[in-house]
């Protein structure tokens, strides 16, 4: 080919192409596909009737524990003793009556809130002890030992129920059981007037002996 040929061809292409050679058209960029996160699952049902635990509202009571009396139980309970207290000290019949009533009534009350309190019973029964109800008290102090078999407190307030009463057999058996649950008030077996009927017989001691008790009279 003939040179001044092939020099004008090469400008003419400069000219057009504003560079030598053929140039190969650029690829469009790839865009990666985004992947996204399946949406997470719904939370199963709950069955019919399911409630959610929430916690109890700010100055909400808590239910008491079972076998322990309510607080109102309690603070009748309280009153009670405090009637009794001041009959103990009463200088005249009238101001003794009056708050054996008061305390009967309190003890009524308890067992009213709490029908199963066997320290209610108990009380009651020696308050009718004081006024010498004795079948009314005996009623009642059965019914605590009933509800409480094991309370030395209670076996020894029915052995002294039955002492009052001359069943003196059945005081002793009363005074033994208060003894084998731990009875110990040693001043209450020598100088309790409602149990003098026992200490009179001769098992008496035997008894005290037996769960080495050793009193002086």
């Amino acid at each position: 080919m003939n040179k001044g040929f092939l020099i004008v061809f090469l400008t003419l292409c400069v000219l057009l192409t504003g560079t030598v050679g053929c140039q190969q058209k650029p690829e469009a960029p790839v865009v990666a596909k985004q992947e996204t996160s399946p949406p997470p699952p719904p939370p199963p049902p709950q069955p019919p009737g399911a409630q959610q635990s929430l916690p109890p509202p700010p100055g909400a009571q808590q239910a008491p524990v079972a076998g322990e009396p309510s607080l109102e139980a309690r603070a009748h309970i309280k009153q009670g003793m405090s009637y009794v207290s001041v009959a103990k000290n009463a200088n005249s019949p009238g101001i003794f009556n009056e708050n054996i009533e008061n305390a009967i009534n309190e003890f009524s009350n308890a067992i009213k809130k709490d029908p199963n309190y066997a320290e209610a019973y108990s009380n009651r029964g020696v308050a009718y002890m004081m006024q010498k109800k004795y079948n009314k008290a005996l009623d009642d102090l059965k019914k605590a030992k009933d509800l409480k078999p094991d309370s030395a407190n209670i076996r020894y307030n029915l052995a002294s129920c039955y002492s009052l009463m001359g069943s003196v057999d059945y005081g002793l058996d009363e005074l033994d059981a208060a003894l084998a649950r731990g009875f110990n008030s040693y001043d209450s077996l020598k100088k309790d007037p409602d149990i003098a009927n026992l200490r009179k017989h001769k098992e008496f001691r035997k008894i005290l002996e037996k769960h080495k008790v050793f009193i002086t009279q």
